[in-house]
């Protein structure tokens, strides 16, 4: 009965609803970022950040509680860090030559930041952070896109006779399109041909015009991109 009544009781202490009030501002901001999330259809979204940052949320809440006199307090916290950031090592993916789940798993590393953030009390920064966040997430990526855009990294696998002078109208070529040259690989073929691995900064009009010019070039015997 003593129990049952002690129950009760919690409900009407002002320490109860600060915590409430901290496990839904942490759910409210984990969901935010989770919104985004599922919008592009990334592994890790709307419920899955909310259950991080309420967990991150109540994990920091409960440290305080049992931390006690020996600075126990930071040691939970720390171990949050440790397993939020193997779970955000589980959503990145090496596809080919690609590495992808990189945001999402910073967005959850951030997740779980805010919801320790709203287990302590400090709402004003949480929220500050949690727009700045959207506006990473949401305005700059076609702003990385444009960037990207600016100077696209290829590789050309050229094929043509095995000398130096043909290799010199290849360079040549790349020259004579502004091309910028980050590596030269050489591979030989066979005794009278070698392969030139060719790895260069340009932009999509560059790379373009190139393509054209080495399929019309007769130094080229094969070429790849």
């Amino acid at each position: 009965m003593e129990t049952l009544l002690g129950f009760f009781q919690s409900f009407t202490e002002a320490s109860f609803w600060s915590t409430v009030i901290a496990v839904l501002v942490a759910a409210l901001v984990g969901g935010l970022i989770g919104i985004e999330r599922e919008y592009r259809d990334k592994s890790a979204g709307f419920r899955t950040m909310i259950l991080i940052s309420v967990g991150s949320c109540l994990f920091t809440i409960f440290s305080e509680v049992m931390g006690g006199p020996d600075d126990e307090v930071s040691r939970i916290a720390a171990s949050i860090v440790i397993g939020v950031g193997f779970l955000g090592a589980g959503v990145i993916v090496k596809d080919g030559p690609t590495i992808r789940g990189l945001t999402t798993a910073a967005s959850i590393w951030l997740v779980a930041s805010l919801g320790m953030g709203a287990g302590i009390g400090e709402y004003p920064l949480v929220l500050i952070v949690t727009l700045l966040a959207l506006i990473i997430l949401l305005i700059l990526p076609p702003f990385e896109r444009w960037l990207d855009r600016l100077h696209d990294f290829s590789e050309f696998h050229i094929t043509i006779k095995n000398s130096d002078v043909a290799e010199g109208k290849i360079l040549d070529i790349l020259e004579a399109h502004r091309v910028e040259v980050v590596e030269v690989r050489r591979t030989k073929l066979v005794k009278d041909e070698r392969i030139l691995h060719i790895k260069a900064n340009m932009n999509v009009a560059q790379h373009e015009e190139l393509g054209a010019a080495l399929v019309e070039s007769s130094t080229v015997i094969a070429f790849q991109d």
